[in-house]
């Protein structure tokens, strides 16, 4: 073949954009070191060759269409002959004359799809836990605009979807979402070839929009958009599981279920920072029921046979991530609502994860700070090991068999098993009361670590406090402790716009302590003042003000907003659906 150049001659460079402007697409001051690489704190590697100006020759052009005749023609020879079956008289000695696998019978059977649950506990299908999937062939997905990926496409072209996920990301992550890995999510998201597609999916794009968009000014035409995302996230997902007008499950891999678990857990957090707490129990105990299901509690070793392709390092560390996230929103979600846990330490046998990779350049406008390294591993290892301590003093503390002088002995044990958590913790996570008096500037994406310590503590030592003095002192510590960090957040933002559910929630249970005898309550004002005021866009601390959570005695979770101890002999029965039709309501609307 000739030359691909019909001209040799090196092209001079006449002013391009350098090569990270290209990839982010910004506009380039053509300086070297541009601007945009300067602040971003990146290298600036210019563009020598004008490609735009590159031209092939005649002859090279046609060479290459000779070359794909050539290769159509070897193609029309080696494609055998097609046999319509369903034609009578079709030629039947083609046909395979061995029995089709189990798998294969159960995919292709004439059977109309069972729907609902099914008996021996499972909330999926008899057949949904198949692991052939039944993808739509690439040229099924090209003929029509109205698949998963064409309209994951066209949402990542939406301003308001993009603004939605940047506010998610720059303020609520990782918090207790880190069931979610956000590299691998907005790779996926955008397309990007190289990550695998069930990282992302349309339902999970709505639930992190819908928290995304709650953040934004109450002013912002976005801010009315997170009810209707919310609503077609839960209608997608909830018609997914149960197979209701939507059947993309049946016959789909474990891999496919990831994106359905995170969906219900980010369901599960709206609902409760709107003060929904039984759908919240409902959405995460389905997640957590799905994550048994597909063994993500499990070494990935024991597994590695049943995943429909061969796992990489990066793809184990994204479910380890998965999993602890789970486990940690499973642990937080039942210290709020006193109930216990679905994910236990005794059951997982998955590793913990380590840090992961991240991304070089082109989610900037997904971080809080770009210029900080935002570590995963190590405040995620800490809130393990603080769960994990949890766990095993919940059943000493809260079981009502024992008495209270026993009950108190073992809260005693937990106090000083927190408290020197706290100070083993490594240099960059450890705070003190003397550095939160002072404190001017804060990383909101890292103290989400100190207020699931303040809501742990709180919750374990509330229901003691009139009994034991050592709780009254720990109560009133903690409560100085989160005013000072909400003052903190107030003057340097300007307001509570962006405030997360830890933060509600540690001032929800440092109120309670505050009305009980005994405890200092000058913080009281300040406490209310936060979940009053009307840049706080989440719902849920004006309902309690309200009183308009709780008051209800048939009120599944009043026993956070009463004061109650923990009832951890509480079960959920997920047999009992009869509520679905009401949750998933009418046909899924989609936005335009």
């Amino acid at each position: 073949m000739e030359s691909p150049n019909g001209d040799s001659s090196t092209i001079e460079n006449r002013g391009l954009a350098c090569q990270s402007c290209r990839k982010r697409r910004r506009k380039c001051n053509l300086e070297t070191p541009c601007s945009n690489c300067v602040k971003y704190g990146i290298e600036c590697v210019p563009i020598d060759k004008d490609l735009r100006r590159r031209r092939h020759s005649v002859g090279y052009l046609k060479s290459l269409e000779n070359h794909i005749a050539h290769l159509e023609a070897l193609v029309r020879e080696l494609r055998p002959e097609k046999t319509d079956k369903t034609f009578p008289g079709a030629d039947t000695e083609r046909r395979p004359t061995s029995s089709p696998s189990p798998a294969l019978t159960l995919s292709a059977s004439a059977t109309p799809v069972a729907r609902g649950p099914q008996a021996g506990g499972s909330i999926y299908p008899t057949n949904s836990l198949a692991l052939l999937s039944r993808r739509a062939s690439k040229s099924q997905d090209d003929a029509t605009t109205d698949t998963p990926r064409a309209r994951l496409k066209n949402m990542s072209r939406s301003p308001f979807i993009l603004r939605a996920l940047s506010l998610f990301f720059k303020w609520l992550y990782p918090g207790h979402y880190s069931f979610i890995h956000r590299e691998t999510f907005l790779s996926a998201f955008f397309g990007d070839p190289a990550t695998k597609t069930y990282y992302c999916s349309e339902e999970l794009v709505y639930a992190i929009a819908a928290l995304g968009s709650i953040l934004s000014d109450k002013s912002e035409e976005l801010y009315s958009q997170s009810s209707q995302y919310y609503n077609i996230a839960k209608t997608t997902v909830l018609q997914k599981i149960f197979q209701m007008n939507d059947s993309s499950l049946v016959g789909s891999t474990p891999s496919s279920k990831l994106a359905i678990i995170q969906t219900l857990l980010c369901l599960a957090f709206y609902d409760i920072g709107n003060g929904e707490n039984p759908l919240a129990w409902y959405s995460s105990g389905l997640a957590f029921r799905v994550a048994h299901e597909i063994g993500l509690h499990l070494n990935f070793e024991s597994w590695s046979n049943v995943y429909e392709d061969e796992l990489s390092v990066l793809d184990i560390e994204v479910r380890s991530r998965i999993y602890w996230g789970c486990y940690l929103a499973d642990h937080l979600i039942c210290v709020l609502f006193g109930r216990s846990t679905s994910l236990r330490l005794s059951n997982s046998t998955v590793p913990e994860t380590d840090e992961l990779p991240d991304v070089e350049t082109g989610i900037e406008d997904y971080l809080y700070d770009s210029r900080v390294t935002l570590s995963m591993a190590k405040p995620l290892k800490e809130l393990i090991v603080l769960s994990r301590i949890t766990e095993l003093f919940a059943s000493k503390i809260f079981i009502q068999s024992e008495s209270i002088t026993q009950r108190s002995e073992h809260l005693l044990k937990f106090n000083s098993e927190v408290a020197q958590w706290r100070l083993n913790l490594p240099e960059q996570l450890r705070w003190s009361k003397e550095l939160l008096k002072d404190i001017e500037d804060f990383n909101p994406t890292i103290s989400y670590l100190w207020y699931h310590y303040y809501t742990v503590l709180l919750s374990y030592n509330k229901p003691f406090i009139e009994e034991l003095n050592e709780s009254k002192i720990v109560a009133e510590d903690t409560i100085e402790e989160i005013c000072y960090l909400l003052k903190a957040f107030k003057s340097k933002f300007g307001g509570y716009e962006k405030s997360s559910i830890y933060m509600i929630y540690s001032a929800i249970l440092a109120i309670q302590c505050c009305k009980t005898k005994g405890v200092d309550n000058r913080k009281l004002s300040e406490l209310k003042e936060f979940l009053i005021s009307p840049t706080l866009n989440f719902e849920l601390g004006k309902k309690f003000i309200d009183k308009e959570v709780g008051s209800d005695p048939t009120d599944l979770f009043g026993t956070l907003l009463d004061g109650n101890d923990f009832a951890l002999e509480y079960n959920f029965d997920f047999s009992l659906l009869n509520e679905i039709d009401t949750l998933i309501g009418g046909s899924q609307s989609k936005l335009t």
